[in-house]
């Protein structure tokens, strides 16, 4: 009986280059491809050929049409597919993920989701733009070569003082110092937020907007820190870093620290401000460069992956980077730090303001030396704010109150 010699060279379905045997993949139609023409579905593991239709789902992973159709929804308003829950958005009909939706404003009496508020409830508030409201900014700053500016979203609750409160805070718009907006995962409330002021203004010039702050506190009853749907974002503009290193260099510095960091900011969420996003997957390769791979339980074949901590996905801008992160990097003109608890207590969001501001200051000129000689630890950037208390007043006495000088030991 002849022999079948199972190394036999064969010849690639696409690419019509011959292979060892053994070194080939055979397709769910029976095509037999190298490793170079594959694709393989990441829901249901099937073998396909890079000719064949695959689609991104999450963000993360490759399936085949089959599997998109059957377990995938396409949201209407990112573009992408993905395995989230969808909602209806009423007045645009169409369907959006709960990424999306989260940005959608919801009206409790009708039960809908809209997209651009709802007008059909009477105490719908006149004064609250919807989500997508997008003025020209009005920049405030006490240099006229400024470059760093920094905008505040601060969400409140209301209650049924919704209205106004809401009338209350409009003369902020009237000022050009912010704007309100509706918040989809709000229950009763909107969103605070002001156009660009330099870290220099807010402290020193922006009296009126704090005032207003203090108002809806202590006159409207308004809350955000004792409550679970508020939050506070601080972007920063990108124009206020000296490029990509820098950028990386701040980035590593509130990635690497996240316990102090959420100490100050008052909240740890996994769902907002998740410090995971940073854990990438790549292919595992020989010392040639290849991809390794290893036979599964079902006898396909599975590439071999490596985890590790890398800023890559985030400073890259791209959609692989997490947009409810510590900090958000997907907008084009600003990084947004979104680990902050909601509040409109004023020495509290001018501590955070410190701290953004010292984030960015303390790395802009780190060097690489520095950096390997522990300048990202902790208690290296609190030693530059001591030494810059003139500075971020604020900012030192809520870490003095928060965090004992004998805890940096082991931070």
């Amino acid at each position: 009986m002849e022999e079948v010699d199972e190394t036999s060279e064969v010849e690639c379905a696409v690419c019509l280059t011959g292979y060892d045997s053994e070194n080939t993949f055979t397709t769910v139609d029976a095509d037999v491809v190298c490793e170079d023409c594959m694709r393989m579905c990441e829901k249901c593991e099937d073998i396909h050929t890079i000719n064949d239709d695959m689609n991104y789902v999450d963000n993360q992973e490759m399936w085949c049409i089959s599997c998109t159709e059957d377990y995938a929804n396409w949201c209407d308003s990112c573009e992408y597919y993905c395995t989230d829950h969808m909602a209806y958005i009423r007045d645009r009909n169409c369907n959006w993920c709960e990424n999306c939706a989260s940005d959608a404003y919801y009206c409790e009496d009708c039960d809908e989701y809209y997209g651009d508020g709802c007008n059909n409830c009477e105490q719908e508030s006149k004064v609250i733009h919807d989500y997508s409201y997008r003025p020209d900014a009005v920049f405030h700053s006490t240099d006229k070569n400024e470059r760093l500016f920094f905008g505040i979203e601060i969400e409140v609750e209301a209650g049924r003082r919704v209205q106004e409160a809401s009338e209350y805070a409009y003369q902020l718009e009237a000022q050009e110092l912010a704007y309100l907006k509706h918040d989809g995962s709000l229950n009763c409330g909107f969103e605070v937020v002001t156009h660009p002021m330099s870290h220099d203004f807010y402290k020193n010039e922006a009296d009126e907007f704090f005032k207003v702050i203090e108002g809806l506190r202590t006159d409207y009853k308004v809350k955000s820190w004792d409550t679970s749907t508020c939050g506070l974002h601080i972007h920063i503009s990108r124009s206020g870093f000296n490029g990509g290193p820098h950028m990386h260099r701040f980035l590593n510095l509130v990635y690497s620290n996240q316990e102090f960091y959420e100490a100050l900011a008052g909240r740890s969420s996994d769902q907002w401000a998740k410090f995971t996003d940073i854990v990438q997957q790549e292919y595992k390769r020989d010392e040639n460069g290849e991809r390794t791979y290893h036979t599964n339980e079902n006898g396909y074949h599975e590439y071999d992956v490596v985890t590790k901590r890398s800023f890559k996905g985030k400073l890259d801008n791209n959609r692989s980077s997490d947009r409810y992160s510590a900090v958000n990097t997907q907008n084009r003109e600003t990084l947004e730090m979104r680990i902050f608890r909601g509040t409109v207590n004023g020495d509290t969001i001018k501590a955070q303001l410190d701290l953004a501001h010292a984030s960015v200051e303390y790395t802009r000129n780190l060097s690489v030396k520095d950096i390997r000689n522990g300048a990202l630890k902790t208690f290296a950037f609190r030693w530059y704010i001591i030494q810059n208390a003139e500075l971020y007043p604020h900012l030192l006495r809520r870490i003095n109150k928060l965090i004992p000088l004998v805890a940096f030991a082991t931070i």
